[in-house]
């Protein structure tokens, strides 16, 4: 049986557990409602979120499995399994509605490239699917900030991406129904599903050194 110091020290030879809250999910950039230089001005003059920000609305993500299919081949007296192909599962993702309903709107926008509800005719697969990136991030060693009158700067060190997997071929294929009710405290979620072709782990770093920064006490 393993002590508890042999455990500490795997910890930390391996950066520490891998953290369910420490993910990110990079989106296609064209699908945002507004051109570029819109959104970027939006974003500066009324501090809402662009189609670059959306990652930071979602609030769970579903790292993809796979699965080998198999059948039964009789080999002399034994039944063995051999492989003939794979599958894999849709991905769900959920993200916090803003008031100005952004989430809810790109993904109508996505939704809707891939069938023409006005002439009853379904697109192209070419036009609407794109690649997705789901990322496993470590929670940094260290965190440092610092401010310079009013913006703040924070380096983080010991961080970065753990694992990271690309969905490719993606597009949405349900957009869940949104439940309203009397709480007060409630908060809006928008479910989404994702179906794709294949997805493959890749090399994507998020960076063992982030720095990061805003504006402090003027916009608190």
């Amino acid at each position: 049986m393993a002590s508890i110091d042999q455990l500490k020290s795997l910890a930390s030879s391996k950066l520490g557990f891998a953290r369910t809250n420490q993910f990110l999910v990079e989106l296609p950039q064209d699908f945002a409602s507004g051109s570029l230089l819109s959104r970027i001005a939006e974003l500066i003059t009324s501090g809402s979120m662009g189609g670059g920000d959306l990652n930071l609305l979602c609030a769970s993500a579903t790292m993809p499995g796979k699965q080998v299919l198999t059948h039964e081949r009789r080999i002399g007296m034994e039944m063995q399994k051999v492989a003939y192909g794979y599958a894999v599962d849709d991905v769900s993702l959920t993200f916090y509605a803003m008031n100005d309903y952004g989430i809810k709107k790109y993904f109508d926008t996505w939704i809707a490239s891939t069938v023409d509800e006005n002439n009853q005719v379904a697109r192209y697969k070419n036009e609407y699917q794109r690649d997705v990136k789901i990322h496993q991030l470590r929670k940094p060693i260290l965190n440092k900030g610092f401010d310079f009158g009013p913006i703040g700067i924070n380096v983080g060190i010991g961080g970065g991406t753990a694992y990271s997997v690309q969905l490719q071929n993606a597009f949405p294929t349900t957009i869940s129904a949104i439940e309203l009710n009397n709480e007060l405290d409630g908060l809006v979620q928008v479910s989404v599903q994702l179906s794709y072709t294949r997805w493959r782990a890749i090399n994507d770093t998020q960076g063992f050194i982030s720095v990061s920064g805003g504006f402090g006490s003027i916009f608190r």
